[in-house]
């Protein structure tokens, strides 16, 4: 009978968890949301992992060497088959379980509660993006192939070929994702618009990549299009920061990109934080970027920017600040880019879309300092 428990507890325990952390990929990891929290009696307490696997789609019970824990011996009605999209669906706030075990001599009866601690808006949040990413990967329609004619034409005349860059106050720019959908990109330079920040990807793991970043990016640079990008943060401490650091690093090397590559830092969580916290955070995923040689720019609204930055980060980085429907930011320090509309309407795109203005002409600045891919 104490076997038995003991396999039902270790199975509920590992069962609990999986589910709290199945709406979390980006907040903190297993041993973080487990720890201070006591899920077995010292003499009961066991290891077990409710694996899952991609393939099949469904999840396995291992123990702490990784062999698979059978339960074909118990009652099937105590553990009914749970597959992932169960669990996805029947997930709540929190999961509680309890087990009685009355012992030998009957003389008393021990229960043992199983708790996990409860989901919050951040791995909701975090789930629900995971999850509409995934969506939009099965629709993202692939790029035409446009096929070329070239004629060869031969002639003795040597040209003499003069190129003038002149350089302007303001540029015109847009900034997009996965939600814009399918864009045309020849139609959006047709419009005037000079130049795209294009979302990457966002938090800390290599499945959070943006679904249309690799047809968005092409299709924009096809179209003569100059081209940064940015990346959302969920990072709540340094480590997280580094993380994203370096997964976007990863999605981006290879690629020549004319714009700054922008730290997206704007959650309600980290406005919680401390100026300290926040400036930290910043800075470390700015300086793992430029220690790559990438020119990169801190994105936020405008009081995020004066009340949750400190001068080591408004000083020391290019600034991208937010502020809608006013005829200037309510920000007194420097900035390279304005975000000035979330309500955009622009030739090429289906709804609306975020309208930006530069103030820098950083193709020059990215070929010249061979920053950003350009060598």
């Amino acid at each position: 009978m104490k076997s038995k428990t003991r396999k039902i507890i270790t199975a509920l325990t590992a069962l609990a968890m999986t589910l709290s952390m199945s709406m979390s990929a980006g907040a903190e990891t297993l041993l973080d949301i487990a720890d201070g929290n006591t899920y077995l009696t010292e003499t009961e307490s066991s290891s077990a992992i409710l694996n899952f696997d991609p393939e099949s789609n469904t999840y396995e019970l291992l123990d702490q060497d990784g062999n698979a824990i059978s339960l074909e011996d118990e009652d099937e009605e105590e553990f009914p088959e749970i597959s992932s999209e169960e669990t996805k669906t029947t997930v709540k706030a929190s999961v509680s379980a309890a087990v009685t075990t009355a012992p030998a001599d009957n003389t008393e009866t021990v229960t043992t509660t199983v708790t996990t601690v409860p989901l919050n808006w951040y791995i909701a949040r975090y789930r629900e993006e995971v999850q509409s990413e995934i969506a939009a990967m099965t629709t993202v329609k692939p790029a035409t192939t446009v096929k070329k004619t070239t004629t060869k034409v031969t002639t003795t005349t040597k040209k003499t070929t003069t190129t003038t860059t002149t350089t302007k106050s303001r540029y015109k720019g847009i900034d997009v994702s996965r939600h814009q959908g399918t864009i045309d990109w020849a139609k959006v330079k047709k419009s005037g618009i000079e130049f795209v920040m294009i979302r990457a990807g966002y938090g800390k793991y290599s499945d959070q990549v943006d679904a249309n970043f690799k047809t968005n990016i092409a299709g924009a640079q096809k179209a003569g299009l100059d081209c940064g990008v940015y990346w959302y943060s969920y990072a709540l401490n340094t480590s997280d920061a580094l993380a994203e650091a370096k997964t976007c690093y990863n999605t981006i090397k290879g690629y020549k990109l004319s714009y700054p590559v922008a730290f997206d830092i704007e959650e309600s969580s980290q406005m919680a934080l401390t100026t300290t916290q926040v400036s930290n955070i910043t800075k470390v995923f700015c300086e793992y970027l430029e220690s790559q040689k990438y020119y990169v720019s801190v994105y936020s609204f405008a009081s995020m920017l004066k009340d949750k930055m400190n001068s080591s980060v408004l000083t020391n980085y290019d600034i991208w600040v937010a502020h809608i429907n006013v005829s200037k930011p309510n920000y007194s320090g420097n900035y390279g880019m304005w975000q000035y509309s979330h309500t955009g309407s622009v030739s090429g795109i289906s709804g609306n879309v975020d309208l930006d203005y530069s103030y820098k002409y950083y193709p020059g600045i990215m070929k010249k300092q061979k920053l950003n891919g350009y060598t």
